[in-house]
């Protein structure tokens, strides 16, 4: 509401008078689960933010690079932590390479990336497997944050190979090179692995490592904070649940609470609609 510029808490005028005497009833919701890793949250927001931003101002057309921004105000005043990409990934459409300078006021930058069509579309090599565990991020991020401020000689090369890895993943995909895009996600994980120790918890170490014995996969990475949530897995052939539940299942491994979910990548990102 803040965010969203429907009241403006420096005035001196009654919060009734700011909102024009009637009340306002937000309803949101979402079918994934709460420590998903995908971002939900963030996306929430933005949706909110963009609703309300209609709301004041009577324009549904949506300032996407704006937006990113105003969902980072937003999570900078409740404290939950994270950055901008779970933002840039639920507003924009399609695959997209995001960057900021090492500067204040933080300003993201958007590119939409150009992804070749192929025999295969490029959604049925793509997995997420929910893990039926949740992990707050913030906890994980604090440490992260913590040692960063140590300057640590480990998180500060991480750090600057979390970028070129992204640079390098967004050239796979602009080739279309699933095992280059599954080399980048895999590096993501070892990047991720060393910025926030604990992040891999025992049994999804086992579970990537069937996955990989038994040569389904071409990377694997937890998504968001790690500890739990979704397993992201770039698949060695398309259409591979199927084969990923047997694997599992002739691993030995306990799958309760898991479930496998097919993935479509959304090309027009957030929209909005007034009913």
């Amino acid at each position: 509401v803040l965010v969203g510029g429907l009241i403006d808490p420096t005035s001196a005028a009654p919060l009734h008078e700011q909102l024009g005497g009637d009340g306002l009833e937000l309803r949101s919701w979402s079918c994934v689960p709460q420590g998903s890793g995908l971002g939900t949250s963030s996306i929430l927001a933005g949706c909110l933010i963009a609703a309300v931003r209609a709301l004041v101002t009577a324009d549904t057309s949506i300032d996407r690079d704006a937006l990113v921004h105003a969902v980072l105000r937003a999570e900078q005043m409740l404290t939950t932590g994270g950055g901008w990409q779970d933002n840039v990934g639920g507003i924009f459409g399609g695959a997209k390479l995001a960057t900021s300078r090492a500067s204040l006021p933080l300003r993201v930058s958007t590119t939409t990336l150009s992804v070749p069509s192929g025999a295969t579309p490029l959604d049925r090599h793509l997995v997420l497997m929910y893990t039926g565990r949740a992990r707050l991020a913030k906890n994980l991020l604090q440490n992260v944050v913590r040692r960063w401020y140590a300057r640590l000689p480990e998180i500060v090369e991480t750090a600057d190979a979390l970028t070129a890895n992204a640079e390098a993943a967004a050239l796979a995909l602009e080739a279309r090179d699933l095992v280059a895009l599954g080399g980048c996600l895999d590096k993501y994980w070892q990047h991720k692995r060393k910025m926030a120790a604990g992040c891999e918890p025992d049994f999804v170490r086992e579970v990537i490592a069937a996955f990989r014995q038994a040569k389904l996969i071409l990377g694997a990475s937890l998504c968001g904070a790690g500890g739990g949530g979704f397993l992201a897995l770039v698949t060695a052939v398309p259409d591979a649940i199927a084969a990923l539940r047997d694997c599992l299942s002739a691993a030995d491994i306990q799958t309760a609470g898991m479930s496998f979910h097919t993935v479509e990548v959304d090309h027009d990102g957030l929209e909005l609609a007034v009913e």
